[in-house]
């Protein structure tokens, strides 16, 4: 009896310093994650999110701006009719030598006789031509055309958009929290006084792309040319979705306006473009499955969501290329 006594004291007393030490062995770690925790969010996550988010910015305020050379030989065969009328003009004196027979008059006989004459220079005379005129020649092409696309308007700045989003309110969060355990008592007093907002617009947000390596435009006079209204994309009123809810509305709040989300927005911007029966492949990634056609009566009037909440930018619809239905339906 003595002995299971004395097994079990041993055994509480192993297990209470195993305890202590297995607690102790974690407040250690955790200490080590305190001290480690700014290194670990300024050295590794902070660059690494920024670095996606601010290439993303990057990546939609860029420019593309390439000269294209075309250089070639087009071989050039065939036979321009000449039918027409017009008046030659001599450049010198023209000799003529004609043999003339002459009848004198009161039955004086005939006189054979050459006759000198020159055709003075500067004397316009009216001739007809009609011939063909054979043309066989290699024609030289040399042209450098130079596009200027800045990609922001382009269809690639939405998906571009839509991860923009999605970083940025970690983005900023990240930038606003403490870099240290004397930022953090200050943050911790601005929580406990409702003043703390960690996805407030802060230096990085305000400018997170520096520039770029090469320039774009520099030189290019066209920038301000119209674009022909058949060339011009339609505004169809559909917004990105964005990254996390509870985020994206604190960036773009007028789309939750009265339980309104971007979901809903694109919902009615849908239902707007299919009344005006412009094809959603014209706007739904699928272009190259139909053939242009034209939209004969533009319609300016905004869309609604559903729920009649909220006002969405109204589509602007001039006489422009979409592409036409096949198939069942407008998604099809």
């Amino acid at each position: 009896m003595r002995m299971l006594k004395a097994i079990g004291t041993g055994l509480k007393n192993f297990f209470i310093l195993f305890s202590f030490i297995v607690n102790l062995v974690l407040v250690v770690i955790i200490l080590a994650l305190v001290f480690m925790i700014f290194d670990i969010k300024n050295n590794i996550v902070t660059p690494l999110v920024s670095g996606l988010h601010s290439s993303f910015v990057g990546l939609d305020e860029a420019t593309i701006d390439w000269t294209i050379p075309v250089r070639d030989s087009i071989p050039v065969v065939m036979d321009i009719p000449l039918q027409t009328e017009t008046t030659v003009v001599l450049t010198e004196n023209v000799p003529l030598f004609v043999n003339a027979n002459i009848t004198l008059p009161g039955g004086g006989g005939n006189l054979s006789a050459t006759v000198n004459l020159t055709l003075p220079q500067g004397l316009e005379l009216p001739v007809a031509l009609d011939l063909n005129v054979p043309v066989d020649e290699q024609l030289d092409v040399s042209l450098d055309v130079r596009a200027v696309i800045p990609i922001a308007d382009t269809q690639l700045h939405d998906p571009i958009e839509n991860l923009r989003l999605t970083f940025e309110p970690i983005a900023r969060a990240l930038y606003n929290l403490p870099d240290g355990l004397g930022d953090t008592i200050s943050l911790i007093g601005e929580a406990l006084a409702g003043r703390a907002n960690l996805l407030a617009a802060n230096a990085y947000s305000e400018d997170p792309w520096p520039g770029y390596s090469q320039t774009a435009g520099v030189g290019y006079t066209l920038a301000g040319e119209p674009v022909p209204i058949a060339n011009q994309p339609l505004v169809t009123g559909i917004v990105p979705l964005g990254g996390i809810p509870a985020m994206d509305q604190v960036l773009r709040p007028e789309l939750y306006e009265n339980n309104a989300n971007p979901q809903a927005a694109n919902e009615a911007a849908i239902a707007h473009l299919d009344a005006l029966g412009i094809s959603r492949r014209a706007y739904d990634g699928s272009y190259a499955e139909g053939q242009p056609v034209e939209v004969e009566q533009p319609n300016t009037e905004p869309p609604t969501d559903p729920s009649g909440s909220a006002q969405l930018p109204p589509t602007v619809v001039p006489t422009a290329i979409v592409i036409p239905e096949t198939g069942q339906g407008a998604g099809s």
